[in-house]
């Protein structure tokens, strides 16, 4: 879809988004799946008589080789406890990659502080929809991408909301932009053992290293074009 950005000199149209996405040999090979993509149109006020409309596209990556392998684990220690019952695991407790890419209208320059303002409003929406709080940054790496284009990956732990296993989080997050567009990945994947102490049944349900799928993601992300 294309929309049309209005400014005082006349009108400028912003391009169709093309996604961020991830190479399809890479995600196989890997054992992830695209789950979802949604493109949008947005309006930002740049000033008091001038606003600019312009088109987003967010892609939703799972890593479907880790639910399996903690399905695995759990059916293991139920098996070790004679357990007559399931093991709910929380939903967070996944693995995640999601892309988000704004087009700019030709011609346009958007100032760095509005497109760091609008990455950080929809980094916020990431945390709060995905059950992430209380983000440190731990380390920061560089990578580069399909084209040649060398980004700075900030690493992060955090916690979440919903289990009191002890068990953490894992992620990242960077941003790198040209002329036609800026784009915003992030990834987070459960860190650490999840335990369970209730009574006489006590112990680690299954493990994640969590370093080695931040590896694994950077790799994935790095077939972005």
């Amino acid at each position: 879809m294309t929309v049309t950005a209005l400014f005082i000199s006349g009108c400028l149209e912003t391009a169709q988004t093309t996604p961020a996405t991830i190479d399809d040999a890479a995600l196989e090979a890997y054992g992830w799946s695209q789950i979802s993509m949604e493109e949008k149109s947005l309006e930002q006020n740049i000033t008091e008589t001038t606003s600019i409309v312009f088109n987003s596209a967010t892609v939703k990556y799972h890593n479907d080789r880790l639910t399996s392998d903690i399905n695995e684990q759990v059916l293991e220690f139920k098996e070790d406890n004679n357990l007559p019952v399931s093991i709910d695991i929380p939903e967070s407790l996944s693995a995640q990659i999601i892309t988000y890419r704004l087009s700019l209208p030709s011609g346009a320059q958007l100032p760095t502080e509005l497109v760091s303002k609008i990455m950080d409003s929809r980094m916020n929406e990431i945390r709060e929809n995905n059950d992430i709080e209380n983000t440190q940054e731990s380390s920061t790496r560089t990578i580069t991408l399909d084209d040649g284009t060398e980004t700075v990956v900030k690493i992060f732990t955090a916690s979440g909301n919903s289990t009191e296993s002890g068990m953490k989080m894992m992620g990242f997050f960077t941003s790198f932009s040209n002329d036609e567009s800026s784009t915003f990945v992030m990834g987070f994947v459960p860190d650490g053992a999840y335990t369970v102490d209730a009574g006489i049944i006590n112990g680690t349900v299954f493990s994640i290293d969590g370093e080695n799928e931040i590896d694994e993601m950077l790799q994935l992300v790095s077939t972005i074009e």
